[in-house]
């Protein structure tokens, strides 16, 4: 991961010196969500040609302001953005999935003056192309606290769109830092045939009509072929030689971003092909599912969140069938299947697995995550209205098995889906209606074991960590109330320093409690913890 993101950043910079080339600005600024109001922030000085790495806290009525369309800051208001001197002026645009602020662009000068509409309309065209680069690429570039914003956001997309506008943007950035305006992105089939590109250029356009037949590039050009997907993917600018080097490393990291856009599209937009889905419940059939399985367990293991599965079978179904008839069962299976489909995340997949058998791929969700979606499942196929026959409610009762994975290697994937395969049949053995759980060691990442020590010196660590906290904690105490003497205090300010000085109190007896304890107790309040922590629930029954 150290050296994708020494690539991405490169490519940030690259985009702030041309954004600051292009409008003619002082500096620029990319801003990429934590969640909540923070960012990890790049700004590049365009006069010094040196960009910083910050973390950035924004006001939420500046996140309001600019959620809607690009605003335009003078001086004062500028001073929220870490460059110094203050900006004079600046536009500012954002990208939002409705939850959670996904990234910020802004470019300024240090002297105040008016944007004009092109300017304007210009930035706001620029910023969306950086979306379209940067937003799929966020794992590499950020912690995981906004996985499930990232991967909510592109079931809501034109992957058409964003896909050609993302290329786009590469192509530019390309070109900038060229010097030339002669290139192409083309994506080909496997035998060479053009698929989908962009170009701009006499010899960028004749790579658009290139068909199964090497094209000859002049020595001029920078070339870069790789395989994304099912996919050749080439990229051709032409390049001035001293700029030669630098082009080849941002073609590396463009690589980064172009598998990364195909990956997240692929893996996340909705199936509408034909051959993919079930045309009873017109939800993705089992090869869709197998699709969708392998590239969301490539993309877990590259960027290090879980992924839960989960198989679903309905107990007893072949008798509602054989008393209900083929019609009625089969509407009973599609409304199971909207059921499902309701009851989950819109990122998550759910596919007819088997004829009364579905499966559940849930990306960024732990094994707890996971059982709890298959209880959820449970309780709500077990309250449903849709098996009553002249008056009589019959119970639907479903069987489910369950495992999750962080690493999985293609040569792997039957056996993690046998693991699913198995927990499903140890709860139809046990007489179903239940949930059981099966995981394998190779497949989560290990949690250790409580490190062996001596009890004695396991107390002495206990008793030093107490001091530590409870010294400074007397010190806040004590503070707090001297000033809660002041009959001067305002009621806002006396009620927050009454709740310091409970949570305080509080603290500072569970601390006395904890220095009490032999030796021996100590000892066992800590495995106890620990084995909580660890431990993964076998199964659910009723």
């Amino acid at each position: 991961m150290g050296k994708e993101r020494q690539w991405f950043c490169e490519l940030i910079h690259l985009s702030l010196a041309a954004a600051s080339n292009w409008f003619k600005a002082d500096a620029a600024g990319l801003a990429i969500g934590l969640g909540g109001r923070k960012f990890l922030h790049y700004a590049f000085n365009n006069r010094l040609e040196t960009i910083d790495e910050t973390k950035l806290n924004l006001p939420e009525p500046l996140l309001e302001k600019i959620s809607g369309a690009t605003l335009t800051l003078k001086f004062p208001e500028t001073v929220l953005l870490p460059l110094n001197p203050p900006l004079g002026s600046a536009m500012l645009s954002g990208k939002s999935n409705g939850k959670n602020f996904l990234l910020v662009f802004w470019v300024g000068k240090f002297q105040q003056s008016n944007w004009t509409e092109s300017e304007i309309k210009g930035f706001e065209g620029f910023g969306k192309g950086l979306t379209r680069i940067f937003i799929p690429a966020f794992p590499t570039l950020i912690d995981k606290n906004v996985i499930r914003s990232w991967l909510e956001i592109s079931t809501k997309v034109d992957a058409k769109v964003w896909f050609e506008e993302g290329l786009s943007c590469l192509l530019d950035l390309l070109l900038f830092a060229a010097g030339k305006n002669d290139g192409a992105i083309v994506l080909t089939d496997m035998a060479g045939k053009p698929l989908f590109g962009v170009a701009k250029g006499e010899y960028g356009l004749k790579c658009l009509n290139i068909q199964n037949s090497p094209l000859t590039l002049n020595r001029s050009f920078a070339v870069r072929v790789f395989s994304v997907g099912n996919w050749k993917c080439l990229i051709a600018v032409k390049v001035q030689p001293q700029f030669r080097s630098r082009i080849f490393r941002l073609m590396e990291a463009e690589t980064q971003i172009i598998s990364s856009i195909v990956s997240w599209l692929r893996c996340s937009t909705k199936l509408e092909f034909s051959p993919w889905i079930d045309p009873l419940t017109k939800l993705p059939n089992k090869r869709a599912f197998m699709e969708r399985l392998e590239s969301e367990l490539n993309r877990a293991s590259r960027l290090g969140y879980p992924v839960s599965l989960i198989l679903a079978d309905l107990d007893e179904f072949r008798t509602f069938n054989e008393i209900l008839g083929r019609e009625k069962a089969n509407q009973i299976l599609k409304e199971i299947g909207s059921i499902f489909r309701q009851s989950v995340r819109s990122y998550d997949l759910v596919a007819r697995y088997g004829d009364d058998e579905f499966a559940l791929i849930l990306p960024a969700a732990s094994l707890d995550n996971a059982l709890a979606v298959a209880e959820r499942l449970r309780d709500k196929l077990a309250g449903s209205e849709i098996l009553t026959v002249k008056d009589v409610k019959l119970d639907l009762k479903v069987s489910f098995g369950l495992t999750t994975a962080q690493k999985v290697y293609q040569k792997d994937l039957s056996r993690f889906l046998s693991l699913a395969d198995q927990a499903l049949s140890v709860a139809k053995a046990k007489g179903g209606n239940r949930i059981e759980v099966a995981v394998s060691s190779d497949f989560i990442p290990s949690t250790g074991v409580l490190p062996p020590m001596p009890s004695d010196l396991w107390s002495v660590l206990v008793q030093y960590l107490s001091h530590s906290i409870n010294n400074p904690l007397n010190g806040i105490l004590g503070m707090t109330q001297i000033a809660l003497m002041d009959e001067r205090l305002p009621s806002n300010v006396r009620e927050a320093l009454e709740q310091v000085e409970k949570s305080s109190i509080r603290l500072r007896e569970f601390i006395r409690y904890i220095m009490n304890l032999p030796p021996k107790r100590i000892v066992e309040e800590l495995e106890a913890f620990w084995q909580r922590m660890r431990a993964i629930p076998s199964s659910r029954g009723e």
